[in-house]
């Protein structure tokens, strides 16, 4: 099939330590306030209201010293005052000043099952958003080629370029080494999404992490906000209709605190970690509602409701470009990260989405993540009971 391939991929996808799971992804075939996180009696159990609003000295702090077992040895440092820089003659406009209309929450999935109409008629809701990778050798990063395997799909599109390839820096991305192939690739996008559904461009997601090649700790964390930076003002120009996603993964594998690799409110538009089951497995719903809340150490959200906080805190609406189960068949999982985006679900028309899910995109790509075509009967009958987007 046309856009199809298959890439070998290293994804971490836990929280303080980096668990490594290496996986196989068709890629192109293929994420504040209290909320009351209840389960169906059908699927089982309850999930106990949660709080995503983290007072010092509580949740927050117990969450910091359970991890410090677990990342012992990090270190916090201060605030980087980095010089930013941009392509030359191109500023990125005020996000303030950026009106946009919002589609509410949209919902879908990765992999073939998306791609050929069978997760939405599965679901029985059409699919409305889904993910691609392009984030492999050069040439894949410059032509996106995973994106043609859905020119027929007008719907919303999650993107995630790359950034780095193997060998690369991101001292060099900073001094502009990259300009020329990532000009081509947001060119290209841009054809190919033209008179579609929005575009959302996730340029180096999970750099939190040590598993990609534009991986950041705190000895290249000026070079990756500058590179970042750098490309993102190469998106602005190139394809101003597009949405820029900042995605960390879920859990934070290095010495740098999330607001220290933040890149700045002008070059982020949604805020999206990809989030999985995990590090513990959900095996129940007060599992879900205990780790929701976990932040940490250095300080970075790990749950689902701590980043629901710490986007609303940034003013910037959420998605889920990546998430799923993964070690097992845990509807709870399912239920809890439903009942918590359709709580803080997005809005429709130019209004302020802050803290709220304009998008997600379960990873149904590969084995051991799928509700359609795998093996994990009580997620897939879970999901299936809830309504998906709005």
């Amino acid at each position: 099939m046309s856009g199809r391939r298959l890439r070998a991929r290293t994804a971490a996808v836990a929280c303080g330590t980096a668990v490594v799971v290496s996986t196989v992804t068709v890629a192109g075939c293929g994420g504040s306030g209290p909320v009351d996180v209840q389960s169906s009696a059908a699927a089982g159990g309850q999930v106990a209201a949660g709080s995503a609003q983290v007072p010092p000295g509580s949740a927050r702090a117990t969450a910091d010293t359970v991890s410090r077992s677990v990342v012992d040895g990090v270190t916090e440092l201060g605030r980087v005052a980095a010089g930013l820089r941009e392509l030359p003659g191109v500023k990125a406009p005020s996000t303030l000043a950026r009106s946009w209309s919002w589609n509410g929450w949209r919902s879908g999935a990765s992999g073939m099952e998306a791609l050929d109409g069978t997760f939405g008629k599965w679901r029985g809701k059409p699919v409305t958003a889904v993910s691609v990778w392009c984030d492999g050798p050069e040439s894949l990063q410059t032509n996106l080629d995973a994106v043609d395997a859905y020119q027929n799909y007008v719907g919303d599109m999650d993107v995630a370029v790359g950034g780095l390839v193997r060998g690369e820096t991101w001292k060099q991305a900073a001094a502009g080494k990259y300009v020329a192939r990532w000009t081509k690739a947001m060119r290209t996008l841009r054809a190919k999404r033209k008179g579609k559904g929005t575009t959302y461009v996730r340029i180096a997601h999970e750099m939190n992490g040590d598993w990609m090649a534009w991986g950041m700790n705190a000895s290249t964390l000026k070079y990756y906000i500058k590179g970042y930076r750098l490309y993102a003002s190469i998106v602005r120009k190139e394809f101003p209709e597009a949405r820029l996603t900042w995605s960390p993964n879920g859990g934070n594998h290095t010495n740098v605190t999330i607001d220290q690799m933040y890149p700045g409110d002008d070059v982020v538009d949604v805020i999206g970690p990809d989030i999985y089951d995990g590090w513990p497995d959900v095996t129940s719903a007060a599992v879900f509602n205990e780790t929701a809340t976990l932040w940490l150490t250095p300080g970075s959200p790990r749950g689902i409701l701590a980043w629901q906080s710490w986007a609303e805190e940034k003013g910037k609406p959420l998605a889920l470009p990546e998430w799923g189960i993964i070690h097992g068949d845990h509807p709870d999982f399912i239920i809890g990260v439903h009942d918590v985006m359709a709580r803080y679900a997005g809005q429709k028309g130019k209004v302020s989405n802050a803290g709220r899910f304009v998008y997600d995109v379960y990873f149904n790509a590969e084995d051991e993540f799928k509700l359609v075509g795998g093996d994990n009967p009580k997620s897939a009958a879970a999901y299936k009971a809830r309504t998906w987007g709005n």
